[in-house]
């Protein structure tokens, strides 16, 4: 496994290279924008020969979420926080299709939740889960 703390210009060339085979790149340009300018995150690219570009973000010394890049889109996954059923379940009728269908499984049990982003309503329900964990983040670093 190949992973590396890299200087600003050598992550330009990473995000470059994961952006330039990805079809939906839009919506991780907006979702990397959101997260850099309300947070102050750490991001360490990850290549692993078997499953490709993993980006991890970091923030508050927790962890925001995890993108994956796959071959026709991103997934992003992110930790679930414990308040997130009670919290969700009023604004379940308005989130995406794929959010609605991923809160179906979820549980008391439920860790994190992975979701497939392929159009910009998955991606603001991302940015909101996002936004979630990083509210959790917050509240444990105080």
């Amino acid at each position: 496994m190949e992973s590396k703390q890299s200087d600003p210009e050598h992550e330009k060339k990473e995000l470059q290279t994961i952006l330039s085979g990805l079809p939906n790149a839009q919506y991780l340009k907006i979702l990397l924008a959101q997260v850099m300018r309300h947070y102050d995150p750490k991001i360490t690219y990850i290549f692993q020969k078997k499953s490709g570009w993993q980006l991890m973000i970091e923030q508050y010394d927790g962890l925001l979420c995890r993108i994956i890049i796959h071959k026709d889109y991103f997934s992003v996954i992110t930790p679930f926080p414990d308040f997130g059923i009670t919290y969700l379940t009023p604004m379940v009728k308005v989130m995406s299709s794929e959010f609605r269908e991923k809160f179906e499984e979820v549980s008391k049990k439920t860790k994190q939740i992975e979701m497939k982003v392929t159009n910009e309503e998955e991606m603001e329900d991302v940015i909101f889960l996002i936004s979630l964990q990083a509210k959790k983040l917050r509240k444990s670093e105080s």
